[in-house]
């Protein structure tokens, strides 16, 4: 089995890395968008913020609920997506594995740090595609294009780039659909969602506080976070 997944990872990647370092100009694209919360996270979680007031044909709370399971969903697959890569053996990065000769694009700053954590799975496929499934809940049509934007412009550079095999954006994709699908279940969603919507209606403000801090914590990566945590002793 892994056998066949290794000779995806390979012929995939291979493809992608072969236009490597041909158009500096590319080059320094796809690695501005690999870095840029803004462009990854900022917009998907727009997306996420135009769906919660979206009026469409379905009812509010049931797509608010949807779009709840997705950031839930979504924080979930993090969570295991963390706890995979720091409990299976460790799968070292394509730019980092000697045998693959990987070759970096033009611009690609110092990544030394990439040793620390195994590429396997994915946290950024993770969290977005959680998210983009939840705004696929509410609207199918913005969801596919939320869902391209997430495999074109979020996952393919990480790809590109060195930092991912192909594998680990699917590994991670699977953990953020089978998150939010869980949560998503209609006998369970009734019952944790109820106390989110109360609140909701009791405190819009303090509501809308932390929802805000949440999704732009999201947004981010949870970098902040990450940080602070470093500095007491535990890897990021």
């Amino acid at each position: 089995m892994w056998r066949i997944l290794n000779d995806f990872d390979l012929v995939l990647l291979s493809f992608i890395n072969q236009w490597s370092q041909r158009w500096r100009e590319f080059d320094a694209i796809v690695v501005l968008v690999s870095d840029s919360d803004l462009i990854k996270g900022g917009v998907v979680i727009a997306a996420v913020w135009g769906a919660w007031f979206c009026r469409n044909k379905n009812d509010q709370q049931q797509n608010r609920a949807y779009l709840l399971s997705g950031i839930f969903g979504a924080l979930l697959a993090l969570f295991f997506a963390r706890l995979l890569a720091a409990e299976l053996p460790l799968r070292t990065r394509p730019l980092l594995a000697p045998t693959l000769h990987f070759r970096p694009p033009f611009g690609l700053r110092d990544q030394s740090n990439w040793t620390i954590w195994s590429s396997f799975p994915s946290d950024h496929a993770a969290l977005f595609f959680s998210l983009a499934l939840g705004v696929f809940y509410v609207s199918k049509k913005w969801g596919a294009v939320l869902f391209a934007y997430v495999v074109f412009v979020i996952c393919f550079p990480r790809m590109y780039i060195g930092i991912h095999y192909p594998t680990d954006v699917l590994g991670g994709a699977a953990l953020g659909f089978s998150a939010v699908t869980f949560l998503s279940l209609d006998s369970l969603r009734a019952k944790w969602v109820r106390p989110i919507f109360l609140f909701h209606e009791s405190r819009p403000g303090l509501f809308y506080l932390l929802f805000f801090l949440i999704t732009f914590q999201i947004a981010t990566l949870f970098w902040d976070i990450r940080i602070l945590l470093s500095h007491f002793g535990f890897s990021s």
